[in-house]
């Protein structure tokens, strides 16, 4: 094995769309399709495995060794499939970044898929108070398509690193249409639940249905206090900097 899926259950579809999102800058993408399954009551269905992972295995809170994969998860909302994957991992190299892209891919066309959405985050270095969501789109209907959404569009994102940008341009090749979603997050947040929600409210938009943030509340009040803090800490060093460079004398 390199690269393999296995799934529990075959599922029939129709018109499926595939979202993805791993883990990668403030978890926003793994995050934010943990909860459209756990929302949508979507069932799992089978996993994705790869020797490129990197070479560690996690140890829960029970102390219950966890090994890395990607879980793959379908729900019917409002007619239409959608196709989930959402995983603790991405590849450690190139070449297993590629390999997984085209995996996910040979599964998107055997279950005729032909929209793909990603979701990442972006890195920004600042405290962001009200985070954007900025789109990238494989062509110019799609962008259309998804311009009455709140999607920032004008914005300085100069590529997408990993299987969120990797599924769409290889994906294009193949004549699948798509966008990737990225929440602006400061970037040293692990986990990021202010740009998840960010995302999430373009995802509930764009599926027409209703999510319950309240999960998302206190850990979002939590990560805004610490922004907070990080904030006022980089203040004042800023401010002893200029002290310093005035030739201050403390």
């Amino acid at each position: 094995m390199t690269t393999k899926i296995d799934l529990e259950k075959e599922v029939k579809v129709e018109n499926p769309l595939l979202i993805e999102g791993l883990a990668g800058i403030g978890h926003v993408g793994r995050n934010c399709v943990s909860f459209l399954a756990e929302n949508l009551e979507a069932e799992k269905i089978g996993e994705l495995r790869s020797h490129h992972f990197p070479p560690y295995t996690i140890v829960k809170d029970d102390k219950v060794l966890e090994s890395l994969k990607n879980d793959i998860y379908h729900v019917t909302v409002k007619g239409r499939d959608i196709i989930m994957i959402e995983g603790n991992a991405q590849a450690s190299n190139s070449q297993g970044h590629y390999e997984i892209a085209e995996k996910v891919l040979d599964f998107a066309e055997e279950n005729e898929v032909e929209e793909i959405l990603t979701i990442g985050g972006y890195g920004k270095g600042d405290v962001v108070e009200n985070p954007s969501v900025y789109g990238a789109v494989t062509d110019l209907d799609t962008k259309e398509k998804f311009e009455n959404l709140e999607i920032e569009f004008e914005h300085e994102v100069g590529q997408i690193v990993g299987i969120s940008g990797l599924l769409l341009g290889l994906g294009r090749r193949r004549g699948l249409k798509g966008i990737a979603l990225l929440g602006e997050t400061p970037g040293f947040l692990l986990s990021d639940p202010k740009s998840t929600e960010s995302v999430l409210e373009v995802m509930e938009d764009y599926l027409d249905v209703d999510l319950d943030y309240s999960s998302l509340d206190d850990k979002v009040e939590e990560s805004q206090e610490v922004l907070k803090k990080l904030q006022n800490l980089k203040q004042n060093q800023g401010e002893q900097e200029q002290s310093s460079d005035l030739g201050y004398i403390g």
